[in-house]
């Protein structure tokens, strides 16, 4: 008989959240962490630390455990969206703790000091992926190059294309009945008095503009 697994920590709110669904799906199965480890690529190990409620597993663990735990359909896809979702809050809160899980307001932007700081809100949003995950989930280096994704993330870089801006979009996962009201607020950006993103934070990057660009 599987040892019971330990008691969740709550004052780590959205990792327990997480983990708690975890084991929530796991217990309809009634099999052993060995016998779900058959089902997937990770190992049984991984898959008990991933409930653990300890860290924060990759999201690829993640979605790994709902399969397992899943039959294909529509159980399946529901399960795997709301694990996400809440992967994507304890990621934003182990990187960002004590700050507020909001989604960004692109209506709220005036200037492109405005338009960085709501992609870098988005791109927590979405739970912090790499600049490679992201080159791969806007279709490859023409949508997003890596090295355009993680200029954008450090602030040192705005999108300053509407095909580059989609191309972000897509890697975070923005809605899309929400993509609109980004593209105006780079039209906004464009069309205002200052037109210059802001300025690199190291001498020795070349100016945001032309990375943006080049890119």
């Amino acid at each position: 008989m599987a040892r019971p697994q330990k008691p969740l920590d709550f004052s780590l709110y959205a990792q327990a959240q997480l983990a708690k669904y975890l084991r929530d799906i796991h217990a309809r199965t009634g099999l052993s962490f060995a016998e779900l480890a058959q089902r997937t690529v990770s190992s049984p190990a991984t898959l008990k630390r991933a409930a653990s409620g300890k860290g924060v597993p990759r999201r690829t663990v993640v979605e790994d455990y709902v399969q397992a735990c899943t039959t294909p359909g529509h159980d399946r896809d529901l399960c795997t969206d709301v694990a996400v979702r809440l992967w994507k809050r304890a990621r934003h809160d182990e990187e960002r703790p004590g700050r507020a899980y909001d989604e960004p307001r692109p209506d709220y932007v005036r200037d492109f000091r405005d338009l960085s700081g709501a992609l870098r809100d988005l791109h927590a949003y979405a739970g912090f992926p790499s600049a490679a995950e992201m080159e791969r989930r806007a279709g490859g280096f023409n949508a997003l190059p890596h090295s355009t994704a993680h200029r954008i993330i450090k602030a040192r870089a705005v999108p300053r294309t509407e095909h580059q801006l989609l191309g972000f979009l897509l890697a975070c996962e923005a809605p899309e009945e929400r993509r609109h009201l980004w593209v105006e607020a780079l039209y906004k950006c464009l069309a205002g008095p200052d037109e210059s993103p802001p300025a690199p934070r190291h001498r020795e990057l070349q100016p945001a503009a032309a990375l943006a660009t080049s890119a």
